[in-house]
């Protein structure tokens, strides 16, 4: 089996990575971070806990206080909203509580855990999300692509996964269409959504997992040829070929999608397909459009699919 974690981390580094991950988030919820004694400048404020065991990320607000604790392989997500007389926040109350391993953590887990706070964060601190500054793409209806009329667009795709699964993109996906006046999947999905996409699937969590494959089903099977390579390559083709992860995948995925990705994560696992991969996570620099173009280097890897559907 191969193994999809190429990158470990320890914990005081997986810790400032969930809290760069954080930065926007807590800024514009109005958190600012509790600095610990002896912290350099530039470096992320990640203190000791209590009685000097495991790691902490501290913030406060006029609002509210949060905790991220480290402590014998467990991250733990606290809030408080009680102030003592001396106006200090108090009786914490826990979120949530994720494995955060030495040994096997990853990219992965920081992607998941700051997606877990900065959903909660938004939604209890945050106002909605104003809409991008330059006119978003129309998005494509259930109703427009069932006719056969019109099919489901990339724009499509990034906007329905930010609105009902990873809001905490969601200001990445407009400020992607304020760059460039239009949107663009490939760097949008490789600045974090795609990562988020995978941590699903390696947490597998059922309910979780239905949900993500309903959506990408959906648009698999009435999507232009440049989106259905964007979820078989851009999102699922990053498995790596693990045969753990694609047994996750198998019982959710639609008939027409399964054989593709089978094979696409097959490609990209060989020698032949690391130039492919390096692309993949380097697209070229955005260059803004003069003519309709093919699907380039997504579309000739998932051609071999097409012959077969």
């Amino acid at each position: 089996m191969t193994d999809t974690r190429e990158t470990m981390l320890d914990i005081k580094e997986a810790m400032a990575k969930i809290y760069a991950s954080l930065a926007l988030t807590m800024k514009e919820a109005g958190f600012t971070p509790v600095i610990p004694e002896g912290t350099a400048k530039g470096e992320a404020p990640v203190g000791t806990g209590d009685n000097d065991l495991g790691y902490r990320l501290a913030y406060t607000s006029e609002n509210g206080a949060i905790r991220l604790d480290y402590f014998d392989k467990r991250l733990t997500f606290l809030l408080s909203e009680t102030v003592d007389d001396s106006g200090e926040f108090v009786d914490y109350k826990t979120v949530s509580v994720s494995l955060l391993d030495p040994e096997t953590c990853d990219e992965t887990d920081v992607s998941s855990i700051s997606g877990e706070v900065s959903d909660t964060v938004m939604a209890k601190y945050c106002k909605p999300t104003s809409a991008p500054k330059v006119k978003a793409p129309k998005t494509v209806s259930k109703a427009a692509a069932r006719s056969g009329q019109v099919f489901y667009d990339a724009n499509t795709l990034a906007n329905r996964l930010t609105a009902s699964l990873y809001p905490e993109y969601r200001e990445a996906y407009n400020a992607n269409i304020n760059k460039y006046g239009e949107f663009l999947p490939e760097e949008f999905f490789a600045q974090g959504c795609g990562a988020a996409v995978l941590a699903t699937i390696k947490e597998n969590n059922p309910a979780r997992m239905k949900k993500l494959f309903n959506l990408l089903n959906e648009i698999y099977l009435d999507a232009t040829n440049e989106t259905q390579s964007l979820i078989v390559v851009t999102l699922l083709g990053q498995m790596n070929n693990d045969q753990e992860l694609l047994a996750n995948c198998v019982d959710y995925m639609c008939d027409d999608m399964t054989a593709p990705v089978i094979r696409v994560n097959k490609y990209l696992a060989s020698s032949a397909g690391k130039k492919a991969v390096e692309q993949l996570k380097n697209p070229p620099p955005y260059k803004p459009k003069k003519a309709k173009k093919s699907g380039g280097l997504m579309a000739r890897l998932t051609g071999m699919s097409d012959q077969n559907r």
